[in-house]
């Protein structure tokens, strides 16, 4: 086995949820409260679609029914170490959230499918290859 030095994350931390206070709340393992938001406000890098580079998109978090939710990572936003490797947003389940297009991806079910939704990029996936949304803690829908 080599060793855990070499390993390029060795001695980094993840934001992973380490205590759900409620559906709507939780404790990421950095110690930073994080809230259930059902639209979230983000600075356009480039141009897309109406909106120029630095407008602000307002988009729609996915509703994982109280099992699981989206939100912009704290610490994506502070500079220096800390901040580094961080993904502006992540579900509670520890993967990164993505902003998707539902009609791309055939979620046509949401009654804002018109609009981009920042969604759990492991349940997507799943979703898409199988059908079935599962998130990366195993959590969702049976398969049976």
């Amino acid at each position: 086995m080599s060793d855990e030095s070499s390993m390029p994350y060795a001695g980094k931390t993840f934001n992973i949820i380490k205590h759900r206070g409620d559906p709507t709340t939780a404790t990421t393992l950095s110690g930073h409260p994080v809230k259930k938001e059902e639209y979230v406000y983000i600075k356009v890098p480039t141009p897309i679609g109406n909106y120029e580079a630095g407008d602000w998109m307002m988009v729609k978090c996915a509703d994982y029914h109280n099992e699981h939710f989206v939100y912009l990572d704290p610490l994506f936003f502070v500079d220096g170490a800390e901040g580094k490797g961080h993904w502006f947003a992540m579900c509670t389940c520890g993967a990164p959230a993505v902003i998707i297009n539902p009609k791309d991806v055939g979620l046509t079910h949401d009654s804002d499918a018109d609009s981009n939704m920042l969604v759990c990029q492991a349940y997507m996936m799943s979703v898409t290859q199988f059908g079935v949304g599962r998130h990366a803690t195993g959590d969702g829908r049976r398969w049976w």
